[in-house]
């Protein structure tokens, strides 16, 4: 039996008090780009994983900014923002519809804070860009599919630490 995943039916987004702040239409997750390290091979050149990623990115945005906006953003602080979301996958042996559980957690600062636009019966269209230090994506079951704490040096895949055999030297 294989299930085909179709689409994110619907999310909410809270912050790190677990207040919902909204529920969602979109939201950009980070792409995340390891660092590499340019190798002369004998046939030519590759770029080798060097176990570590550029700086992630989340942007976060806000029908209207308001207190709710306003609890993600510090600068001293870190923000905590979780999205739970409902994936949905089709059956192939029954052709029905399954849903489960997506979770991605993300902690960081805010780097910016789009305030939007004032226009009479609109929405004001804010935005909050946060810089990663943390993130992790698992579904309702307890799988974590990846993790990354930049500050503890954390870097798993699929449950897999990729940075296994390093730690043991430092």
């Amino acid at each position: 039996m294989s299930k085909i995943p179709s689409q994110i039916v619907d999310f909410t987004v809270y912050n790190g008090n677990k207040k919902l702040l909204g529920h969602g239409s979109e939201v950009t997750l980070p792409t995340i780009t390891s660092l590499t390290a340019e190798v002369d091979l004998p046939a030519g050149t590759i770029d080798m994983p060097g176990m570590r990623t550029e700086n992630m990115e989340l942007e976060v945005p806000f029908t209207l900014f308001d207190k709710e906006a306003a609890s993600v953003v510090s600068l001293t602080d870190v923000s905590t923002v979780v999205l739970r979301g409902s994936a949905q996958k089709v059956n192939t042996d029954t052709h029905d519809f399954e849903y489960t559980g997506v979770k991605v957690t993300a902690k960081g600062f805010a780097k910016e804070i789009s305030l939007g636009t004032l226009k009479r019966s609109d929405k004001m269209d804010s935005k909050i860009t946060m810089s990663l230090t943390y993130i992790k994506v698992e579904d309702s079951n307890g799988n974590t599919f990846i993790e990354i704490d930049k500050l503890n040096g954390t870097f798993e895949i699929n449950g897999e630490d990729v940075r296994r055999g390093i730690d043991r030297f430092l």
